[in-house]
């Protein structure tokens, strides 16, 4: 699976510069696929809910893709093709800058041979959604918060085969 665009939603502007370093850490190290366009994207007012920030982030998205595609204005045949990726950061966390999402576990990842190091919580959700559930998925659009732990099953219908956990 290669998702065409990882948007980020989050609250408050005072953290996209941070969610934004922690995504493009990601993607040097290869997590995340050097062609994979990476938004961080606020939230459009205060407590617009899931829903809001789902659909302010799509935009963005068809911004984005529209653009590169040539198009000057939003153009629907730019999402034809696209995989993308919606994660919402949620509420602060106080115990961590950062929030819930990139909090370090007592685990280690490592992906081929470029990304190794310590697991947070959204490198396990982004590698579960890619490999597990999205793997065989035609083009559209997967929402998840970075709130939880998702666990599926090895052989889930969407798996490729590999193994969450090197």
């Amino acid at each position: 699976m290669k998702w065409s665009v990882i948007a980020l939603t989050c609250q408050h502007s005072r953290n996209l510069h941070a969610y934004e370093y922690e995504l493009n850490v990601r993607q040097k190290k290869g997590l995340i696929d050097a062609d994979t366009l990476v938004l961080t994207v606020e939230d459009p007012k205060a407590r617009v809910g899931s829903g809001g920030a789902t659909l302010n982030a799509l935009l963005v998205a068809a911004e984005y893709l529209s653009a590169k595609q040539g198009y000057t204005v939003v153009n629907g045949d730019a999402l034809t093709n696209a995989s993308i990726l919606i994660l919402h950061m949620g509420r602060d966390f106080p115990f961590d800058p950062c929030g819930r999402a990139f909090t370090s576990l007592p685990a280690t990842q490592t992906i081929g041979d470029k990304y190794g190091g310590l697991l947070c919580n959204i490198d396990s959700l982004f590698d579960t959604v890619t490999r597990k559930l999205a793997g065989k998925a035609p083009p559209g659009v997967w929402v998840c918060s970075t709130d939880m732990f998702l666990t599926v099953p090895q052989h889930s219908a969407g798996s490729v085969g590999l193994p969450l956990f090197a």
